[in-house]
């Protein structure tokens, strides 16, 4: 009864000092939750370091919002004895118990809902090389933490999109420590399996499957690793050739162009030609290359892009224009996917706002023109 008591003498002032007194617990919040925040900033939120992002995401959508609720809590209980100001303690009360749902409905909102949107994108490409359509799905950074119903869906999805040429460009899983590898592969390795399209599954490494190097090609199939080679084929519709990247060519673009360069003078002229690599960064090499199609993934399109102002964080050299979609690069069209998955990177949750997991279908039609 004393603090009451107390508190009330201490409000015996003008109404202004009386109202700066009550609101001083959530100014003191306000100004801690600001400084907090610089400091993720100062401690690299944006490079990214994935562990300040983690901190930042607890901080801001676990702890905040529990702090919010139950200072709104001891504003109502301050209604008992502080009458003369219910009020503007009603005011804070259920101004603090808002915001506190508000945040735990917007954590789940980027955790449960977006991540698991699963969109599906359509472009179509022209050219004079190509007879016949050919139907590509590209897809990148599934990620997954466990195989379970959301990746069921994605190969699903890609089932009924009935495409000619599968590409992935990398980063299968990214398990916690105590998940086993092998076991989540051989669940990711057989929803592969559904996939039937005629000319074949391509691949890259990402930067989250170590472990597959060391794997042999029959516990791999029917996906086809390309790092540093390519693959040719003719179908009723012309000649096209693949060359995949190496991880580290992919994001070192004058280390890439030796490979491309001499994949370029080895292929016929009128070959349709797709590169593959992980990251999207070799490609600011290729403006005035020969190449008509560019493939990629890693900057997961930001996974949290603001209005207006775009995705926070690429992990990427590119332009933040590049970090997906497709688009024109010079002679060459880039497609960057924003992933069918998120970071999992030290158990973080999958974060994703205004950026939902996407498939992309690229329609290769004949140019008639």
């Amino acid at each position: 009864m004393m603090g009451p008591i107390v508190l009330k003498k201490s409000l015996a002032s003008n109404a202004s000092t009386r109202r700066l007194v009550i609101a001083s617990p959530f100014l003191i919040l306000l100004i801690w939750l600001i400084l907090q925040n610089l400091a993720y900033v100062r401690a690299g939120l944006f490079n990214p370091n994935f562990t300040v992002i983690f901190s930042c995401y607890e901080f801001n959508l676990i702890h905040l919002p529990q702090l919010f609720f139950l200072l709104g809590i001891v504003y109502a209980m301050l209604l008992l004895y502080l009458k003369r100001h219910r009020i503007y303690l009603s005011i804070l009360s259920i101004g603090l118990v808002s915001l506190a749902i508000s945040l735990i409905g917007f954590r789940h909102y980027i955790t449960e809902i977006e991540p698991k949107k699963l969109v599906v994108k359509q472009v179509a490409q022209y050219s004079k090389k190509i007879t016949h359509p050919l139907r590509i799905v590209h897809f990148s950074d599934i990620q997954s933490a466990g195989v379970g119903s959301y990746e069921a869906k994605i190969f699903k999805t890609i089932q009924g999109l009935e495409p000619d040429l599968v590409l992935y460009t990398g980063d299968f899983l990214q398990l916690p420590r105590t998940v086993d590898f092998n076991t989540e592969w051989e669940k990711l390795l057989t929803l592969f399996k559904t996939l039937k399209p005629r000319f074949g599954i391509f691949a890259v490494y990402g930067d989250t499957e170590l472990q597959l190097y060391s794997k042999p090609r029959s516990e791999i199939n029917p996906i086809q690793l390309l790092s540093s080679r390519s693959e040719s084929f003719t179908f009723e519709g012309g000649d096209l050739s693949l060359y995949g990247l190496s991880l580290y060519n992919s994001k070192n673009p004058l280390w890439a162009m030796r490979g491309i360069e001499s994949w370029i003078l080895n292929e016929s002229k009128d070959s349709f030609k797709i590169i593959i690599g992980h990251a999207p960064d070799y490609a600011m090499a290729l403006k005035d290359s020969p190449v008509d199609l560019c493939l990629a993934g890693h900057t997961h399109g930001g996974q949290v892009r603001l209005p207006f102002i775009g995705p926070l964080v690429i992990d990427s050299d590119v332009p933040k224009s590049w970090a997906s979609g497709y688009n024109k690069i010079g002679l060459p069209y880039l497609n960057v996917s924003a992933g069918a998955g998120s970071n999992r990177y030290n158990g973080l949750p999958a974060l994703r706002f205004n950026c939902p997991t996407e498939l992309t279908v690229i329609d290769i039609l004949p140019d008639e023109i």
